[in-house]
C-alpha cells in the first residue's frame, strides 16, 4: 500500500514538471487606422511600429484627442488606452500584444507658418524657430528708428496674441522682444532688423533643358524682376509682375520656352539697381532607349521576349534598359510570360508592350515593365529587382499612350498601410516616374541600377518620399479605359538645383503586385513613351 502511494506521489510530481514546449504562433499586431481630432495626416509605419501624426496649427499638442484606433487583428490588446486626450509634445509608447509584445511609438509634428516682414525689406526674412529669433534686412540708408512692420506671425493663426502689438514696433536700433501667447503658453521672440549694402543680388540660376529657375533678392517695395536673352541677342526679355513668386524682398521665376544646349544671359533688377549679367547654358533633351518598345529579341531566353537586341545597329538598343518579371514567371513555362510585345493592339509603330497579371501556379504575378533589371528569384516566395538607370537630366513630365482592362481583386496577400483595399475592389494600374540620386550602397542595388526591391521584405519597397528622390510623378487608375488614351504625368521636384543620377520608370497592370495582390483579369498596354522638357 505504501509502495502504491509513493508511485502516485512520484507520478503527480512528474506531471507537475511537464514543460509546454509548443511555441505560440507569431501574429504581429498592427495599427491600421487612427482617428485624431485636429490631424491633417496620420502616417502609419507598421514596418517600424511607428505612427506619425501631423497636426494643424491651432490644435493644442499637449491635449490631442485621439478619437479611435483600429488594429489589424481584433485579438490585439494594448498596455493602456491611448484614446482620449493625450500630451503629444513628446513621443508616447504603447505595447500591443496578441501572443508576443510589440512596442509602438506615437509621435506628433505640428508645422506652423511664421513670418516677419518690414517696409523696404531687402531679401527674405530669416526665421530661427529653435532660438525664437526673426531677422529682416533693409538698405544701409534706412532709418532703424522708424521701421514699419508689414507682417508678423510667429504662432498659430487666429489664436495668437502679441505684446507689444505690431503697430508699436518701430525702433529697431537694438533687438525687440515680443511675447507670443497662444493656448495657455507664452514664448518670448527676439526681432532684429539688419542693414545691408547690397540692394539687389542674384541668388541662384538653375538651368534645365527647356527652363531656367531664377531667384534673386531686392527691395520689397520696388519694381523687381529679371531680364534674359539668348547670348548675343540684341533685345532683353523682361520677366516681372505676375510672372514672379515673391517672398518679402526675395523674388523668383521659372522662365520657360528655352532651347536645349543653348547659351543665355540673365540679370535681376530692383528699381534702378541691376545685377551683373550671368551666363548659363541649358541641358540636352534626351529620350529613354526603346521607349516605344519597338526593339525586341530572345537574347535572354527562348521563353520570353526582351526589350533590347544585341544585334541592333543602334548602340543604345544593344543593351538592356527595360526589364520585367518574365524571368521569374516563366520558370514554369513560356505560357506564363506576363509581359509581351503586342503587334495587334498598338498606338504607334509595330508594337506596344502588353502586361498581363496572372496566377502562376502558386503566386500572383503582376504584368509589369520597368527601368532596371530583374536580379533573381527567391525560391517560390518572391523575387528581387534592381530599379533605375543612369540619367542626369530633369524632364518636367512623362507622356505615354495607355490602355487598361481590369477586374475585381481576386488575389490578396496584403497592402500598404493606410490602403483600405480588399478582395472584390477593382484592381488598379500604376505608371510612375522618379528621378533621384540614390546611392546603391544605401539602397542595395548596383551602380547601374541602385534601388533594390525584395518582394519578401516590405522595408525595401520603393518609397516616393525617400531622401534620395528629387522628382516624382504617378498615374494610378481603377477604371478601365475605352481604348487607348493619352496620359501626361507631371513630375514634381523637391529642388531645382539638385541633379539626379538615375531615373526609374515603372508600369504595372496591378499596382500592388509587390504585395502579390491584384486581379487575374487585369491587362495594361503602354506605347510611345516620351520625356517632355
Amino acid at each position: 500500500m505504501k509502495r502504491f502511494t509513493i508511485y502516485l506521489l512520484l507520478a503527480a510530481f512528474a506531471g507537475g514538471c511537464i514543460k509546454n514546449d509548443i511555441p505560440l504562433p507569431v501574429v504581429v499586431p498592427r495599427i491600421t487606422s487612427m482617428d485624431v481630432e485636429g490631424a491633417t495626416d496620420v502616417n502609419i509605419d507598421s514596418e517600424h511600429n511607428k505612427v506619425t501624426i501631423t497636426l494643424d496649427e491651432t490644435t493644442d499638442i499637449r491635449n490631442v484627442n485621439i478619437r479611435s484606433i483600429t488594429f489589424s487583428d481584433e485579438r490585439t490588446s494594448s498596455s493602456w488606452d491611448i484614446t482620449g486626450g493625450q500630451d503629444l509634445s513628446n513621443p508616447i509608447s504603447v505595447t500591443l500584444t496578441i501572443y508576443q509584445d510589440y512596442v509602438w511609438t506615437i509621435t506628433a509634428e505640428q508645422p506652423v507658418e511664421r513670418y516677419f516682414t518690414v517696409n523696404g525689406q531687402v531679401g527674405s526674412s530669416q526665421i530661427d524657430t529653435a532660438n525664437r529669433r526673426a531677422v529682416a534686412y533693409v538698405n544701409a540708408s534706412a532709418d532703424l528708428t522708424n521701421i514699419t512692420v508689414t507682417s508678423l506671425k510667429l504662432g498659430p493663426k487666429d489664436i495668437t496674441s502679441y505684446t507689444p502689438d505690431m503697430a508699436q514696433l518701430t525702433d529697431f536700433t537694438d533687438k525687440v522682444e515680443v511675447t507670443v501667447a497662444y493656448h495657455d503658453m507664452e514664448e518670448v521672440w527676439s526681432l532684429y532688423v539688419g542693414q545691408t549694402e547690397t540692394v539687389v543680388e542674384m541668388v541662384s540660376v538653375d538651368a534645365w533643358t527647356g527652363v531656367v529657375w531664377l531667384k534673386a533678392s531686392g527691395v520689397a517695395d520696388r519694381t523687381n524682376g529679371f531680364r534674359y536673352r539668348a547670348a548675343g541677342a540684341a533685345e532683353w526679355i523682361d520677366v516681372s509682375g505676375d510672372a514672379l513668386t515673391v517672398d518679402g524682398g526675395t523674388f523668383s521665376a521659372c522662365v520657360e520656352g528655352l532651347q536645349p544646349l543653348t547659351r543665355y544671359e540673365c540679370c535681376a533688377y530692383s528699381g534702378d539697381d541691376t545685377t551683373a549679367v550671368t551666363t548659363f547654358e541649358t541641358e540636352a533633351a534626351m529620350q529613354m532607349p526603346n521607349s516605344g518598345f519597338e526593339t525586341i529579341s530572345n537574347a535572354e531566353s527562348s521563353k520570353y521576349c526582351s526589350f533590347f537586341d544585341p544585334s541592333s545597329s543602334i548602340t543604345a538598343l544593344q543593351t538592356k534598359w527595360w526589364d520585367s518579371g518574365n524571368k521569374g514567371s516563366t520558370t514554369v513555362g513560356p505560357s506564363y510570360a506576363i509581359t509581351v510585345p503586342d503587334a495587334d493592339d498598338k498606338q504607334e509603330g509595330e508594337y506596344s508592350v502588353k502586361m498581363q497579371s496572372q496566377y502562376v501556379i502558386i503566386k500572383f504575378a503582376a504584368g509589369n515593365i520597368f527601368v532596371g533589371e530583374f536580379d533573381r528569384i527567391i525560391g517560390t516566395s518572391g523575387g528581387v529587382v534592381n530599379f533605375g538607370r543612369p540619367f542626369t537630366l530633369r524632364p518636367r513630365k512623362l507622356s505615354l499612350w495607355l490602355k487598361y482592362e481590369n477586374g475585381p481583386i481576386d488575389r490578396f496577400n496584403g497592402a500598404p498601410d493606410n490602403d483600405p483595399v480588399e478582395i472584390g475592389d477593382m484592381d488598379r494600374c500604376q505608371v510612375f516616374v522618379a528621378l533621384g540620386d540614390w546611392d546603391y550602397h544605401t539602397y542595395g542595388g548596383t551602380p547601374e541600377c541602385p534601388v533594390q526591391v525584395n518582394t519578401n521584405d516590405r522595408t525595401t519597397f520603393f518609397k516616393p518620399d525617400s531622401d534620395a528622390v528629387i522628382g516624382y510623378g504617378a498615374y494610378v487608375s481603377d477604371k478601365a479605359t475605352d481604348g487607348w488614351i493619352k496620359v501626361e504625368i507631371p513630375i514634381e521636384y523637391r529642388s531645382t538645383s539638385r541633379k539626379p543620377t538615375h531615373i526609374i520608370v515603372s508600369c504595372a497592370a496591378s499596382m500592388l503586385g509587390d504585395y502579390f495582390t491584384g486581379s487575374t483579369q487585369s491587362t495594361l498596354w503602354v506605347d510611345g513613351m516620351q520625356l517632355e522638357y
